[in-house]
């Protein structure tokens, strides 16, 4: 959230003769493989030490995400002007797949290396910290930026500022905060609580690794699929499709919780089946919506404040994705009451998901309506001058 402070001075200040984007892109990303190569000569002793260096470590990754958050406002204004306007929807689509093949090989990756004892985290930091460099230097020297237009030439910091309060006044952006913060509301089961509920009826969460690795391929995939849907000029038109589907999943995991077998021995490769499916086709649904989402984004951004105004919908659509999961929590826990003090014993988590669910129902057939009347305004209305 702290970048919308540092968006507007990414997005004004640059050196002429290195690229408006690549001012700031180049020098980040070097600066990330370095404190990631420096990183992995002394994290051991942060992390595994008797006391671990908790100060020492929050700094480090302070200025490691500082870093990104900078590289992140550089290229998604970047990924505006690096494609033609017919384009630019294809933008969202190698988003996705870049973030999902980065989290692949960062996360599920880097576990399944670990636990092979092919890895420490030391050496998987070094060799990313190494790549992080490889790749910036070729970003630096084969690839060029375009001139920027006259009309779009950014004005000086103070009135960069301006304009993104002002962004923040118009009606479409208004109207697209009341969506990017509702919509996500009837998920937080599914997306949440719901892989912490398999475990806690025994499901082991090496078995739900694996089956997250299985869909890797599926997620880096989706968003090139998704494609073909979101690079015209209603990209949003594919949320609201599967929208309804998404809702309906809400159901269907709640199910598949319920009859969850009592031992995992033997595997129950059946019941596993299930939660392969029902995740496979929530994983279509979500990255579908994603992919949506920053298609549109990149479709009504102003280039003129290209990074601004990404940094800024981004942000409300992660604040939009946050909240839910937290309500949904107390939620469940509000209506949990299990022990000799209850009258009836009851699991919250299925109440929570009939809650979701109804509220999925209503977001839908209030929602939707706003949602298409939305991608018929002018690009014009979009932009601050």
């Amino acid at each position: 959230s702290l970048k919308l402070l540092w968006a507007p001075l990414v997005d004004t200040v640059y050196i002429e003769r290195i690229g408006r984007r690549k001012t700031w892109m180049v020098p980040a990303q070097f600066l990330i493989g370095l404190v990631m190569i420096g990183m992995s000569m002394f994290v051991d002793d942060l992390l595994y030490a008797e006391q671990p260096k908790v100060l020492t470590l929050t700094a480090v990754f302070f200025a490691l995400y500082f870093l990104c958050a900078t590289q992140d406002i550089a290229v998604d204004g970047w990924a505006l002007t690096m494609l033609r306007p017919e384009n630019v929807g294809w933008a969202a689509s190698c988003n996705a797949a870049g973030q999902t093949l980065g989290y692949a090989i960062g996360f599920t990756g880097y576990m399944m290396l670990e636990q092979q004892k092919l890895v420490t985290l030391a050496s998987f930091m070094f060799f990313l910290g190494l790549v992080f460099i490889a790749v910036t230097v070729l970003v630096a020297l084969f690839k060029s930026e375009k001139p920027i237009p006259p009309e779009d030439e950014p004005e000086d910091i103070a009135a960069s500022y301006r304009q993104m309060a002002a962004m923040m006044k118009l009606k479409p952006v208004l109207v697209l905060v009341s969506v990017l913060v509702t919509w996500k509301m009837a998920f937080p089961i599914t997306d949440a609580i719901a892989p912490l509920k398999f475990q806690e009826y025994g499901v082991p969460k090496e078995h739900m690794a694996y089956m997250t690795s299985l869909l890797m391929p599926l997620y880096v995939l989706l968003p090139v699929i998704a494609g073909r849907w979101t690079a015209g000029k209603t990209p949003l038109d594919l949320a609201m499709r599967v929208y309804p589907l998404r809702v309906g999943l809400v159901a269907a995991t709640a199910m598949v919780a319920s009859y969850t077998p009592a031992s995992m021995t033997p595997i129950p490769y059946g019941f596993y089946a299930l939660i392969f499916i029902v995740g496979g086709l929530g994983a279509c649904t979500s990255n579908f919506m994603f992919v949506s989402q920053m298609a549109f984004f990149a479709r009504v951004s102003d280039p003129a404040m290209g990074g601004t105004y990404m940094t800024l919908l981004n942000t409300l659509a992660n604040l939009g994705g946050m909240w839910p999961p937290t309500v949904g929590f107390k939620l469940v826990d509000a209506l949990t009451c299990k022990g000799p003090t209850c009258v009836v014993e009851a699991d919250g988590f299925y109440a929570s998901a009939f809650i979701c669910m109804v509220i999925g129902v209503a977001w839908y057939i209030i929602g939707a309506p706003v949602v298409r009347r939305m991608q018929q305004w002018k690009l014009d209305e979009w932009k601050v001058r």
